[in-house]
C-alpha cells in the first residue's frame, strides 16, 4: 500500500514538473515590487546615471544640491547620492524617503509610484549601480 502511494506521488510530481517546464512563463511584466504595478522595465538593471540622476535633477536637486543640501543629503552626483546609503538594504534612507508615504515622495512629479519603484530597484535590487 505504501509503495503504491509513493509510486503515485512520484508519477504525479513528474507530470506536474514536465507540464510546468514545458510551458515557459509568458507574464514577464512588472510584478509590482514593491509599491504596485508600474511601467518600470524589469529586464534592464536600474542605474544612477541613466535612471536615477534624471529623476533627482528634475525633482530633488532644487533642495538637495551641494554643500547646502537640505537634510545633509545631496543628489548632485553619484558619490553624494550614495553617501550614507546601504546598497542592497531597503532601510536605506533614500529608499524610505522616496517610498509612498516617505517624506520626499510628495515631491516627485508625474508617476510618483514608478519613480519610487526605480529608486527602490536601484538601491535594493541593483545595489546602487552607478552606470550600465
Amino acid at each position: 500500500m505504501l509503495v503504491a502511494a509513493l509510486a503515485l506521488a512520484l508519477l504525479a510530481s513528474i507530470v506536474v514538473t514536465s507540464c510546468v517546464s514545458s510551458k515557459p512563463a509568458t507574464d514577464l511584466a512588472d510584478p509590482g515590487l514593491p509599491f504596485g504595478p508600474t511601467a518600470v522595465n524589469t529586464s534592464v538593471p536600474v542605474a544612477f546615471v541613466q535612471d536615477i540622476k534624471p529623476i533627482f535633477d528634475r525633482d530633488c536637486v532644487e533642495c538637495h544640491e551641494g554643500r547646502e543640501a537640505r537634510g545633509g543629503y545631496s543628489t548632485s552626483s553619484y558619490a553624494a547620492a550614495m553617501a550614507g546609503q546601504r546598497p542592497g538594504d531597503a532601510r536605506s534612507s533614500v529608499v524610505r524617503d522616496c517610498a509612498p508615504g516617505g517624506s520626499m515622495y510628495i515631491y516627485f512629479s508625474g508617476d510618483a509610484v514608478a519613480k519610487a519603484t526605480l529608486v527602490f530597484r536601484w538601491m535594493v535590487v541593483n545595489d546602487g549601480l552607478q552606470s550600465r
